[in-house]
């Protein structure tokens, strides 16, 4: 049997002044799970190419762009004649643009149409909730990354309850397991770490959602406690410069290190004491897993799949958003207590295991199986 063509459509790769971003390395993680002897999966990026496409070219990933703005008629067509030169029988719509216009080719294609929500967007634009109205009942299923991003298909984008699937981000847990000890060391060794230095790290894009502000004017109450103490930001973004300036105002860019890109994630993680995300809000972020994984201890604003996955104290410590004194209480209580990182670091790993990226990739296959069903019962 000829495996089911599934076309993923994105609205863009990467964001403004950053790499490559989560929704890129979720298609490189999940195109090489999919069961190539039931599903064919091929991907279109409405924008022209951008820096994350040659990763995702990289990764083995291959991107179809359509040069678009987001507001371009011509997408439909675009994606209609696309999907019928592919057989596509389902869409797997991410973003905005992606969703309206996907909705659209669906329904003139006859496929199947997967909406993916990453996140519940505080910023929605107003005529997004008139298309989603509007489009309602062309969406098949949709897929929440938490309980938040759940709640926010059915209440703000109208998808009915009974048609949204969670299914968990996660990460290639064997990829981001722990790193042997001399590997770590020498890499801590790299940034001017000895062996003796507690370091605070974080990797992301550095973006006004992910608040490394809030981070950083948490830390010099950390650094005064803790004089050897360093952090480690990992990542690049349009916040760079502003941050930069902020450490230097705050008397601390000598305590902090600015990485810039790295690719070495798995082995940047096990060189670090503490992980640390600061973020305003989230969907579920795959730092988040990655650093799980790697048997970390996580501190973590209490934002929406964040609060959902860690349990505060067990498997994390909890604190809540844009407030720097409480995120400094927590760096303070983690860096000071070596039995509570141990602990923490290990109920994290070990909770790990339920979100292997290929349980996720699993569980989009069957949503594809339960559109596909019930397109056949209704035909």
């Amino acid at each position: 049997m000829r495996p089911v063509p599934v076309l993923h459509v994105c609205d863009k790769f990467g964001v403004a002044g950053s790499s490559i971003h989560g929704v890129s390395r979720l298609f490189a993680w999940w195109f090489p799970r999919f069961d190539s002897t039931r599903f064919d999966v091929s991907l279109v990026g409405l924008k022209a190419p951008e820096p994350a496409s040659d990763k995702l070219r990289e990764a083995g990933v291959e991107v179809t762009h359509l040069s678009r703005s987001k507001f371009d008629p011509r997408i439909l067509t675009d994606l209609v004649r696309i999907g019928r030169e592919r057989g596509a029988r389902v869409l797997h719509v991410h973003g905005y643009a992606a969703a309206d216009f996907g909705r659209l080719a669906a329904k003139a294609l006859g496929a199947g149409l997967v909406l993916h929500e990453h996140f519940a967007d505080p910023k929605m634009p107003g005529y997004q909730a008139v298309a989603d109205r509007l489009l309602a009942g062309l969406t098949d299923r949709a897929v929440a990354v938490s309980g938040s991003t759940r709640d926010f298909l059915v209440r703000e984008r109208f998808v009915p309850e009974g048609r949204v699937r969670l299914v968990w981000n996660g990460a290639p847990l064997a990829e981001f397991a722990p790193r042997p000890a001399d590997e770590s060391r020498a890499l801590r060794r790299s940034f001017g770490f000895d062996d003796e230095t507690l370091v605070i790290g974080t990797i992301s894009r550095l973006s006004l959602q992910k608040s490394h502000r809030t981070l950083l004017d948490a830390l010099p109450p950390v650094f005064a406690r803790f004089p050897a103490a360093r952090a480690l930001i990992v990542g690049d973004g349009d916040q760079m410069e502003a941050l930069r300036e902020q450490a230097a105002r705050l008397g601390i860019a000598g305590a902090v290190v600015f990485a810039g890109h790295r690719t070495d994630v798995p082995e940047l993680l096990s060189a670090l004491d503490v992980f640390c995300i600061s973020s305003t809000y989230e969907g579920t972020p795959l730092a988040l897993f990655e650093a799980m994984a790697a048997g970390r201890t996580i501190v973590s604003t209490a934002v929406d799949g964040c609060a959902e996955v860690l349990r505060d104290g067990a498997t994390g410590l909890l604190v809540p958003p844009s407030d720097p004194p409480a995120l400094g209480d927590a760096l303070v209580r983690a860096l000071a207590d070596a039995g509570l990182r141990r602990s923490l670091s290990d109920a994290a790993l070990a909770a790990s295991r339920q979100f292997d990226i290929a349980e996720c990739v699993r569980q989009l296959e069957a949503i594809y199986d339960e559109v596909l069903a019930e397109r056949e019962r209704a035909a």
